[in-house]
């Protein structure tokens, strides 16, 4: 009896080792700092990386704000060469969860230009089986959820009238964690919002930011801890008193908690499918005046997904206007209207979107989109060439046939053995 007994107790450890093998450590990339332009060290995430044991089914979590970063899988090439035209695949909308389900290499870079070069990648080595050593401790897999501050309250986020510590009393007697969300509101075109550097704070250079969001309003989520600068990077706006510096802690608030001020009613983004408008052609006056209407056929649009527009600053720009204001090539009273290249829009409601350029002529001669966007989950179907960017591999670890044809037989034949 004593002989079954020992060696049903084998079989339950070796049970229990193979269940621990299905399920991975879930890694936060960059850990309370987040998945940004690294300040000052562009080594930065290659010195997060080091001495951790990244296996398969292990998840990388990329905490970073949608529209300011995005996560690209590259091959080793593009990785060295920060080059984002042939990517595995991007998830545009943050935080992103990355299952490891390969060994080998992986090579990870933001797809926003200027921030791979500036440091904002991340190149690890996945292993087969458990790690050696110490088992490295899990990071909290999500942004911890925080309390949504309106800029300015009523103001909203514009060049103060009269005051030029209008945004330093506002953020008088506020106490600011990881995880709370800026909203800055503003009218696109007019402002913008700017993360700089302390020096670039105190001297309203704009020069090099480290983060830029043109289209209002924006929504910033504090994702490290210690101070940081906002500006308006139009120029005068900063100088006039449009800047914000806040400090942000880590832990519970103490005392009475400030009353978060009204956030916008936009429902949470999910994530969604990244299109190319125009794909390789991009954004610009077609010699085909149907090209944008045959290149949203037979697409299925839904709220989530990003639209890219690729044109030059300058020569071309990315106005939604009306259905009245499509039909009519009119910018009058632009919905939005975005002028840097290249322009990433969410889809964030149903209905009809209309697009147009809004550079003279650039419409009429059929620089222009319309797509209808719907709710509810897309049609599972094989991806098309273009259609799309293609997602990541499945979020979450998940186990194997054969471990789960292994554990059934373990099981069964410790049961046997009493």
């Amino acid at each position: 009896m004593g002989g079954k007994l020992s060696m049903a107790a084998l079989f339950v450890l070796l049970v229990v080792n193979l269940l621990q093998s299905t399920y991975g450590t879930t890694y936060t990339v960059g850990d309370a700092t987040g998945w940004r332009v690294p300040a000052g060290n562009d080594d930065f995430y290659d010195d997060w990386a080091d001495n951790k044991v990244f296996v398969v089914g292990d998840v990388l979590v990329f905490n970073f704000t949608t529209g300011i970063h995005d996560v690209a899988e590259v091959s080793e090439a593009d990785y060295d060469a920060c080059n984002a035209a042939n990517t595995m695949f991007t998830v545009s909308t943050g935080p992103a969860r990355i299952t490891l389900n390969r060994t080998g290499e992986h090579h990870f870079i933001c797809a926003i230009p200027g921030h791979c070069s500036a440091g904002q990648k991340l190149n690890i080595e996945v292993r087969s089986g458990n790690g050696t050593g110490a088992a490295p401790t899990p990071r909290p897999s999500t942004t911890p959820r925080g309390t949504t501050y309106t800029v300015g309250d009523a103001n909203g986020w514009r060049v103060p009238a009269g005051n030029d510590d209008l945004y330093d009393d506002w953020n008088d007697n506020k106490i600011f964690l990881v995880g709370d969300v800026l909203v800055f509101n503003f009218t696109t075109g007019q402002h913008n919002v700017a993360e700089v550097t302390e020096a670039d704070y105190d001297a309203c250079n704009t020069a090099n930011p480290i983060s830029i969001v043109s289209t209002g309003p924006a929504r910033i989520t504090l994702n490290r801890t210690g101070d940081h600068y906002f500006i308006c990077a139009v120029a005068g706006h900063c100088s006039a008193g449009q800047k914000l510096e806040v400090e942000v802690r880590n832990g519970n608030r103490t005392g009475t908690a400030p009353t978060p001020s009204p956030s916008p009613t936009t429902p949470a983004t999910p994530s969604g499918t990244t299109y190319t408008v125009g794909d390789s052609t991009g954004w610009r006056v077609p010699t085909n005046d149907d090209f944008y209407d045959d290149w949203a056929d037979n697409k299925d649009f839904h709220i989530g997904d990003i639209l890219v527009f690729n044109f030059t600053t300058g020569q071309h720009n990315v106005v939604e206007v009306t259905e009245a204001g499509y039909d009519a090539c009119s910018t009058t009273n632009a919905l939005s209207t975005v002028t840097n290249g290249p322009a990433r829009i969410t889809l964030n409601t149903t209905g009809d979107h209309y697009f147009i350029c809004g550079i003279t002529t650039h419409c009429a001669n059929g620089q222009k989109l319309k797509v209808e966007v719907e709710n509810g989950n897309r049609t599972p179907s094989p991806s098309t060439p273009g259609s799309g960017t293609s997602g990541p591999p499945s979020a979450s670890p998940t186990s194997s046939p054969v471990a789960t044809v292994s554990l059934v037989f373990f099981m069964s034949f410790a049961l046997a053995l009493f």
